[in-house]
């Protein structure tokens, strides 16, 4: 072999070498970045859900209805805020979560809230009453029930026992 042609080879060689890590890159990204679509997408799933589920049976009074909820993302626990009586602000019982309380504090409006460890999202749901000022529903196997039973013109909010 000459040597023009080893240099060749190695020219060729080179080039493969970018031209699949690149393919891979580019593979590893666009798998990435579909993946967190398709969580953001669940997560619009689930608060869609929420909301719906509420706004359905919040005028039929007296009316019970199971709503079973599966958790997007990371998410182990949802707690939802009192938003149909008043509740104290300044000490609202139910929760430890420095988030909810500060948003509770604050008078943001938002009455529902996913959590990992501490509060990542939050959002608003319609008029809902629980028993305390805040109740939160840990999730078994990413997944939970929710009891909604409609009062009219809200909806009291517990966990489907």
């Amino acid at each position: 072999m000459k040597k023009a042609q080893i240099y060749g080879q190695l020219f060729i060689y080179i080039l493969t070498i970018v031209l699949v890590s690149f393919i891979l890159v580019y593979g590893y990204n666009a798998v990435k970045s579909l993946n967190d679509r398709a969580e953001q997408i669940s997560c619009l799933k689930l608060k869609n859900d929420l909301i719906s589920a509420v706004e359905s049976i919040s005028s039929d009074f007296g009316s019970i209805k199971r709503k079973d909820i599966e958790l997007c993302g990371n998410y182990k626990q949802v707690c939802f805020v009192e938003t149909f009586e008043n509740l104290d602000r300044s000490n609202p019982q139910g929760t430890n979560d420095p988030i909810i309380i500060d948003n509770i504090k604050s008078n943001t409006g938002k009455n529902a809230f996913l959590l990992e460890n501490i509060a990542k999202e939050s959002f608003y749901i319609g008029v809902i009453s629980v028993d305390n000022d805040v109740l939160c529903i840990k999730s078994t196997g990413n997944r939970l029930s929710l009891r909604l039973e409609g009062r009219g013109n809200h909806v009291l909010l517990s966990r489907w026992a």
